[in-house]
């Protein structure tokens, strides 16, 4: 027993192999236990966290739903946007649009800056309203108070005009009364106010034949005094006008005169006169008392000279003839009327231009004139200051057939009758302008023909070639001698023969 207890048993192996794995086994159980209630551990932790988790998770859910219903837009908690702001089908879209939208001018970044902005406009609008609504209470109030006096007034007007009624219904009583009785005088005023009529009418038809009885005798009258006035005037060609100047000196030679006025009387250059004898029955008579016509040339203080334009060789210039124009006088301006077609050397161009020309370089000036057409060119009328009424030629309306013509013509002549009318009454001489031009000694300058120019025919002077192509000229030369009217001779003035030298034969 002793020897086989001291010995290493197959029991005493299998014991020890059984006791190391138990023990071995033991460990490893208890390793596994220790894992096993770890991993328990955390799954709890784990099973703990994701339920606070879910539960945080459920929260955050319930409060987005909570402010996406407070905002107002229906959308899922999964359409945010974050980053689409023009998206409107998004949360952060829609409420950009609303900002933008509602915002309006104060509109912000933000919901909560928008919305405080909006709140300080309200609030403004309200102080706004609150002064609005004041002011109308005030304003109503006035109003109140100005109805009460209003009505004041017009219980006090009401008053007024009851009692002005009664007194105008008692006035218009009175008034019918007038009335009634104005009536019937004016009844019988009107009575007699037709039989007043009707010999007043009656008287009035007498009067009128006989009016007109008196006017036929006075137009008569007047019509024979005219063509009398215009026969005496013919006969005895009286004058008031007074010479210009004296001729001091005459050289016939060569056609030069000199005057005893000059640029102390203002006097000018290219003023021309007419030329009467010293022993005239008075100037601006008629243009058969006209010797001579002259042009100033040239002028000093006191004296002046001028050529001789056109000159009668049976009556020449000599010392102490006078000149005149009536156009010219010295310190004194004076004023003509025209009237009529003004034709100042007859070759059928009118030469109303020129005519202005020499009145103004004579220092005169034109008060009436009727233009070719018929109009006032100048009409401040005839007064006590118009010297001449110079009559042009004036047109026969009945001598033509064109309407316009006819017009033109017609009104020529009812504005010269006018201006005799008017010259009749003011005294004023009226003169024809053959006489006006020979009084202020013009002379006309030869023209160019032109073919169809005018209305008249235009015939070449004696001393250009026959109008004859085979006619002869006869003898135009001079025989050098001057006629004695003109001679120096001491032994007196010679007569003239009669016989004019061949240079002027016609």
């Amino acid at each position: 027993m002793a020897a086989s207890a001291g010995r290493v048993t197959g029991v005493h192996i299998w014991l020890f192999f059984f006791g190391t794995a138990w023990a071995v086994f033991a460990g490893m159980w208890y390793m596994q236990l220790r894992e096993r209630e770890e991993l328990l551990a955390g799954k709890k932790a784990a099973e703990t966290t994701a339920s606070n988790s879910e539960a945080a998770l459920r929260s955050r859910v319930e409060e987005l739903d909570a402010l996406l219903t407070l905002i107002g837009h229906k959308f899922d908690s999964n359409q945010i946007g974050v980053g689409e702001l023009d998206n409107k089908t998004k949360v952060i879209g829609a409420m950009m649009d609303d900002i933008r939208t509602f915002g309006g001018d104060v509109a912000q970044e933000t919901y909560s800056a928008t919305i405080v902005a909006l709140r300080n406009e309200l609030d403004n609008l309200s102080k706004k309203r609150d002064q609005v609504q004041n002011e109308l209470v005030q304003q109503q109030n006035e109003y109140r108070m100005l109805q009460e006096q209003c009505n004041t007034r017009v219980e006090g007007f009401q008053a007024n005009t009851n009692k002005a009624q009664s007194d105008l219904q008692d006035r218009i009583r009175s008034f019918e009364e007038a009335v009634a009785t104005k009536d019937n005088e004016i009844a019988e005023l009107r009575a007699n106010y037709a039989e007043i009529q009707l010999e007043k009418e009656q008287e009035q038809e007498a009067f009128a034949l006989q009016l007109k009885t008196l006017k036929n005798k006075i137009d008569a009258l007047s019509n024979l005094n005219t063509i009398l006035n215009e026969k005496l005037d013919k006969i005895e060609q009286v004058s008031f006008e007074r010479p210009d100047a004296t001729v001091v000196n005459v050289d016939n030679a060569t056609k030069l005169v000199w005057l005893n006025i000059g640029s102390r009387d203002n006097l000018q250059p290219q003023i021309t006169f007419s030329v009467y004898d010293k022993n005239n029955k008075g100037v601006g008579r008629s243009s058969e008392d006209i010797k001579a016509q002259i042009e100033i040339t040239r002028v000093w203080e006191d004296r002046s000279q001028a050529r001789i334009l056109k000159a009668d060789i049976y009556r020449p210039i000599s010392p102490g003839d006078v000149v005149y124009s009536p156009l010219w006088e010295a310190g004194r301006a004076y004023n003509f009327s025209f009237v009529g077609f003004i034709d100042l050397d007859n070759d059928g161009i009118y030469d109303r231009e020129l005519l202005h020309d020499l009145i103004a370089a004579n220092g005169a000036e034109i008060d009436n004139e009727v233009g070719d057409d018929g109009e006032w060119i100048v009409h401040k009328g005839i007064n006590v200051n118009t010297k001449f009424l110079v009559i042009g030629e004036i047109p026969d309306p009945t001598k033509t057939k064109r309407e316009d013509e006819k017009e033109r013509f017609t009104n020529i002549v009812e504005k010269h009758s006018e201006l005799k009318d008017e010259a009749r009454e003011q005294g004023t001489r009226v003169i024809g302008l053959t006489d006006f031009l020979s009084y202020i000694g013009f002379k006309p300058q030869r023209r160019l023909f032109v073919r169809g120019s005018g209305g008249k025919g235009y015939k070449l002077k004696a001393g250009a070639r026959s109008t004859g192509v085979n006619e002869s000229l006869g003898n135009r030369s001079s025989t050098g001698r001057v006629s004695e009217v003109f001679s120096n001779s001491k032994t007196g003035q010679k007569k003239s023969s009669g016989k004019t030298s061949g240079a002027y034969r016609q």
